[in-house]
C-alpha cells in the first residue's frame, strides 16, 4: 500500500512539474493586408512546417534552440500593437507561443523585431 501511494505521489508531481507550454509550437507569419500570408511552425521537437509562398532551408531545428527561442519570446515581453502611419492595408506580423499571440503592425517594436529576425534565422526562411 506505501509503495502505492508513492508511486501515486511521484507520478502527481512529475505531471504538475511539466508546463503545457513547452508542448506547445512556436508559430509566426504575415496576415492581413495585400500580401499572401504564410505561416511557420517550429514544434518543441524541432520539425518545422511551412504554410504559404516562402520557402525555408531547414526543415528542423535543434530542440535546444527552439528552447532559447521561446525564452527569447518570453523574455520580450510581447505586446500587440498597430505602429503610427500603418497604412490599414499593411500585412501584420504574428508571433504565437504558450498560448498568446502577438501581432504588430508596422516596425515600431524593437523587441518583436528581436525575435523575428531571430526566428527568420532559426528557421532560415528567404522569400520567393
Amino acid at each position: 500500500m506505501r509503495f502505492l501511494a508513492v508511486v501515486v505521489l511521484v507520478v502527481a508531481t512529475a505531471a504538475c512539474g511539466t508546463s503545457a507550454a513547452p508542448r506547445t509550437p512556436i508559430s509566426f507569419g504575415i496576415a492581413g493586408g495585400n500580401v499572401i500570408p504564410y505561416r511557420v511552425t517550429i514544434q518543441p521537437n524541432g520539425r518545422v512546417r511551412l504554410t504559404g509562398s516562402p520557402r525555408t532551408a531547414r526543415r528542423r531545428v535543434a530542440p535546444a534552440r527552439v528552447r532559447r527561442l521561446r525564452d527569447e519570446i518570453q523574455s520580450a515581453h510581447l505586446a500587440s500593437r498597430r505602429c503610427a502611419g500603418v497604412l490599414p492595408d499593411v500585412a501584420g506580423r504574428y508571433v504565437r507561443a504558450g498560448g498568446r499571440t502577438f501581432t504588430v503592425h508596422g516596425d515600431c517594436e524593437a523587441g518583436f523585431r528581436r525575435v523575428w529576425r531571430d526566428l527568420m534565422r532559426a528557421v532560415a526562411l528567404r522569400s520567393g
